[in-house]
């Protein structure tokens, strides 16, 4: 809950008590005391902290969406050899869900190899990203995207969902799950 509520978005707690310092204060300017404008300061202190902690503190969540954002990059750029730099030797590719069989890393390597050829990736916008936090070396994110590819007749949706763990010094995804294509699930053999 900490990691979740200061690490990752100290946001609506820093709101919540500024609100109160707010309140406390305006207690204060009209006929409260020392006590009352003590506990705006102190609240509104308490505030700044938790901003300073979240900015500070960097979650596997956090390190996981900065894995996701290279590797969309990286595909969009068509580059396969950089994008395989981001998984593990023994990252697994799943179809549908994590639960179904999994595919060795030379499936994720004809996925990236076909961004170089036939499924050129021609414009890519993200249309939902979110991270969490799994684990002290685990984070994961849920990422759809809507793309258009030089074979494509317009965009095509997809969605994923990258399981990121430390590798040695490094950040590295080690579980590909491609969820949905076109609101269906895809088929293994797609790249070839």
């Amino acid at each position: 809950m900490m990691t979740e509520w200061l690490f990752e978005n100290p946001v609506p707690l820093a709101t919540v008590l500024v609100a109160v310092a707010a309140l406390a204060l305006w207690r204060a300017l009209t006929g409260g005391g020392r006590r009352e404008l003590a506990v705006a300061a102190g609240t509104l202190l308490c505030a700044i902290i938790a901003i300073l902690i979240g900015r500070a503190v960097v979650t596997p969540g956090e390190e996981a969406l900065a894995v996701a954002e290279a590797l969309v990059g990286r595909a969009v750029s068509a580059d396969a050899e950089g994008a395989l730099e981001l998984f593990t030797k023994d990252a697994v590719l799943n179809y549908g869900a994590r639960e179904n069989p999994s595919f060795s890393v030379s499936e994720i390597r004809a996925a990236l190899q076909s961004l170089e050829r036939r499924n050129r990736i021609e414009s890519n916008r993200i249309t939902r990203i979110s991270g969490r936090t799994i684990d002290a070396v685990t984070g994961e994110v849920e990422l759809a995207c809507a793309t258009a590819t030089a074979q494509s007749s317009g965009t095509i949706p997809t969605r994923w969902i990258l399981r990121v763990c430390l590798d040695g010094d490094a950040w590295r995804i080690d579980r590909l799950t491609f969820q949905s294509l076109f609101g269906r699930t895809p088929s293994p053999g797609l790249w070839r």
